[in-house]
């Protein structure tokens, strides 16, 4: 097995459905030779040093990856030579202890989110315990006043 690493850029004004739609169609024909992805990033968009196809922009992804056999590399440079979303494709091999892990990176920006989101939920929640509470006072008070009139039309009435 070979191991390499791959960079291409996307066309920046692509949507978001579309530009997953490349990077999906990217990866089909990495599996397609025969390959495996180990490891994958969005970048996003970013300045490019010099303008591709009249564009200032572009939108960058990283992904690596195995292949058995390495003349199959052919079908992922076609790929990127023939999408006229992709404006540039590089592809570099690699050591095997080269290669990202995936699985750390993703835990922990998981670990970051479900805290933010657990944050996020606690303020929430205090505050529809806040509301509740506010409710419950104003419908104390008008209790309260509702029977201190009553009392005073009562001592009228006397």
């Amino acid at each position: 097995m070979k191991f390499y690493e791959s960079t291409y850029i996307v066309h920046s004004a692509l949507q978001e459905g579309r530009l997953n739609d490349i990077i999906e169609s990217v990866n089909s024909s990495v599996k397609t030779a025969g390959g495996e992805i180990l490891y994958s990033d969005n970048w996003g968009r970013k300045k490019l040093s010099y303008m591709i196809e009249k564009q200032k922009y572009g939108t960058y992804v990283f992904f690596q990856f195995k292949i058995a056999d390495a003349s199959k590399i052919q079908i992922l440079n076609t790929e990127f030579n023939l999408n006229p979303n992709i404006l540039r494709g590089l592809i570099v091999n690699i050591d095997e202890t080269d290669i990202l892990e995936k699985n750390k990176e993703v835990e922990d920006d998981k670990s970051v989110k479900d805290v933010k989101n657990s944050k996020a939920q606690n303020v929430e929640n205090e505050k529809k315990e806040d509301k509740k509470l506010e409710n419950s006072d104003e419908d104390k008070i008008s209790d309260n006043s509702d029977q201190s009139n009553d009392s005073e039309n009562e001592d009228k009435e006397k």
